[in-house]
């Protein structure tokens, strides 16, 4: 059984049906998308700090391009459009070595010096900008469609969609998971549970004297609306100086995130799709200084979510400790459409007793215990 159909709770899925598992039930009280994976920002890009990640992300990358073979429905409107990361003459070093690692672990990505930024997208201002990293092949998914790909897939290969309902309580008994009560009162009998439920993953194993360390980060994000015949920005731009990160949007329309310094992790109502009145003036702030083209753009409102974030800014996969049964697939921090991929296939070899593609004893949830946290380059947050 899959709690969550996120991008997440749909890799799993599919990849749980294409290994032919025995039955294979995903549940979801808001449906396909209807959580955070639905406010995503919707960029993809292979700029991270660790091997494990960027091997994550290239098998990511992998999917996307050759999504006809690899799922064979739908596809993820993966659009190509390029990923440019800003860095001030402090981040420079780490931004150098980033690359390098990622070169290293065949990834299409360069450091360009200031003189260079401006060929891959001159709208960018470059006061306090030492030196970016590009990447040709990063851009901008359709996570709707992403996740419905993989639903509908998996439907065809025997899954049991229960959308509308919910997990009320996973059932332990003697130390291991038995089965699930949904939130519509009946009881579903299962040797396994996946918990992918996003910011909700945490309720659903507090009854088991499980804590997992996820504190929530709300995510504001605003669009811009530039005037007829207005230049549009071209690539996806994460500025780490400004605390920026825009991307082009449909039509005369860009979407714009501004990292606050002391940002809040306020305990909100998860539902709460808004964004702050206030809001708008921080994104123009941002955007005048570094986009400055975008001065006299319309502002078309926003949305917001919530990042559910472990102590080091990466995701847990794995067992639950001391209880059998329960696989942990959560805290993702901010790495959710990247990852997604490579998690599905990970996860669902583990929870069949295979060997996964990949070794993520590192994103284990003991790590913390032992102190052994992930390696962020340019300090905690979502960019790693």
């Amino acid at each position: 059984m899959v709690a969550g159909a996120g991008v997440f709770g749909a890799s799993i899925a599919f990849q749980l049906t294409r290994r032919q598992a025995h039955r294979v039930v995903l549940l979801d009280p808001r449906g396909p998308g209807g959580g955070m994976s639905g406010r995503s920002f919707r960029q993809v890009r292979r700029h991270y700090s660790n091997e494990l990640t960027i091997r994550m992300a290239n098998r990511g990358f992998e999917v996307l391009r050759d999504w006809a073979e690899e799922v064979g429905t739908g596809d993820p409107g993966y659009l190509p459009i390029g990923y440019l990361l800003l860095v001030p003459p402090e981040a420079v070093e780490a931004c150098r070595s980033n690359v390098d690692l990622g070169r290293g672990l065949g990834v299409d990505t360069s450091f360009l010096e200031p003189d260079d930024v401006s060929q891959v997208e001159p709208l960018v201002s470059l006061e306090g900008v030492a030196g970016a990293a590009f990447e040709p092949d990063g851009g901008i998914i359709d996570v709707h469609r992403m996740i419905l790909s993989w639903v509908t897939a998996a439907v065809g290969r025997g899954l049991v969609p229960r959308f509308g309902a919910g997990v009320a309580e996973i059932e332990v008994t003697g130390g291991r998971v038995t089965g699930v009560r949904t939130t519509e009162g009946d009881r579903i009998a299962c040797g396994s549970v996946v918990n992918a439920a996003g910011c909700w993953a945490p309720d659903l194993v507090a009854p088991l004297g499980l804590d997992l360390p996820i504190e929530f980060f709300r995510l504001q994000m605003g669009y811009l609306r530039q005037p007829p015949g207005s230049p549009t920005l071209g690539v996806a731009l994460t500025d780490t100086a400004g605390g920026l990160v825009m991307r082009p949007d449909v039509g005369l329309r860009a979407l714009a995130v501004v990292y606050e310094p002391e940002a809040p992790r306020p305990a909100l109502a998860i539902d709460d799709a808004g964004v702050d009145a206030s809001y708008e003036a921080v994104v123009r702030g941002a955007v005048d200084a570094r986009v400055p083209a975008y001065a006299g753009a319309g502002w078309d409102g926003g949305v917001s979510g919530l990042y559910d974030v472990t102590p080091d800014w990466h995701p847990i996969l794995g067992w639950a400790p001391g209880i059998e049964g329960l696989y942990l697939a959560v805290g993702w921090s901010g790495h959710g459409l990247k990852l997604a991929p490579a998690v599905g296939e990970i996860v669902a070899a583990e929870v069949m007793g295979l060997t996964p593609p990949f070794d993520v004893t590192p994103l284990r949830l003991e790590r913390f215990e032992r102190g052994e946290l992930m390696r962020l380059a340019y300090g905690p947050g979502a960019r790693a």
